[in-house]
């Protein structure tokens, strides 16, 4: 096997945010590879991967999810989300965690941080923030879970749909490819990934989109939880549900948060429902500016 190490659009030094932004430009120059056959298998991080299957290509497997929750890396080891100084600077261009910060911690300035971990570390080494929010399975994979100082709960800070999965892509006509990399997935992980990534297609959404969730299986079934929010945090609506299988519990979720303004909160735009005949669901508001559902 010869690896192909491929950097990310995001990485690029100089590179222009707003194309960035779009679903699936993070894995188009890997994706082209695939298709021109210079590579046989691509490895990436699912919750960047484009929530419609580029056309000749199919995800074969996703491995063992990881830890879904974000990270506090301070200093200070013992430091926490809640008991950082006022005033302190954050590190962090996730639209998602911008907006669930300013109701959680209004009082902390964020500052616009992309790229590589080990480069925003440095930033924090540096002394150009105060703190950085990043993946904790992003830190684990990479040997730097030392650096963690508080692993943030999924209340405090909700992650990213399809958050610490690693899916494996392959040519669609490629059998033995896939065969080989069908033998590395997760079977829970997969029916995660299937539940979350049918909210993203079912709304839009992509990878820095207003929108977070995640999906966990116990003893009572399949769980999935959606939240999408304002930009500025202000106003959310946070939608749960338990269901039979990860599809028609995704469009039970996306109901939801349609019926409850979910469309106006957001910058990208929310596609019209996929199935208008869903049934009816039991909803209970919270509250008239923060919905959980």
């Amino acid at each position: 096997m010869t690896l192909y190490p491929f950097v990310l659009a995001s990485d690029h030094e100089g590179a222009a945010r707003a194309g960035l932004d779009a679903d699936g430009a993070h894995t188009a120059e890997i994706e082209a590879s695939l298709l021109a056959g210079r590579i046989d298998l691509a490895v990436h991080c699912l919750k960047v991967t484009p929530t419609v299957d580029t056309e000749g290509l199919a995800l074969a497997a996703f491995r063992a999810r990881g830890d879904v929750r974000d990270a506090l890396v301070h200093p200070d080891r013992a430091m926490t989300v809640v008991t950082l100084t006022a005033g302190s600077r954050m590190g962090t261009a996730s639209v998602r965690r911008r907006a669930q910060l300013a109701t959680l911690r209004p009082d902390v300035v964020t500052i616009p941080l992309r790229g590589p971990a080990d480069d925003r570390l440095g930033a924090l080494d540096a002394g150009a923030v105060d703190a950085l929010i990043l993946a904790a399975s992003g830190l684990d994979r990479l040997g730097l879970a030392h650096r963690i100082s508080e692993h943030i709960t999924t209340e405090l800070v909700c992650p990213p749909l399809g958050a610490a999965i690693i899916a494996l892509q392959c040519r669609a006509d490629d059998e033995a490819t896939i065969a080989v990399a069908a033998g590395m997935g997760d079977e829970t992980t997969t029916l995660r990934a299937r539940a979350e990534r049918a909210v993203l297609r079912d709304l839009g959404g992509f990878g820095n989109a207003p929108l977070a969730g995640y999906c966990i299986l116990d003893e009572s079934g399949l769980t999935l939880r959606a939240m999408v929010f304002s930009p500025d945090g202000l106003t959310r609506v946070d939608v749960r549900r338990t269901g039979p299988d990860p599809e028609s519990t995704a469009l039970a979720v996306c109901r939801v948060l349609r019926e409850h303004g979910a469309g106006k909160l957001k910058t990208f735009t929310i596609r019209p429902p996929s199935d208008t005949r869903a049934r009816p669901l039991s909803r209970t508001v919270r509250s008239p500016r923060r919905w959980r559902l």
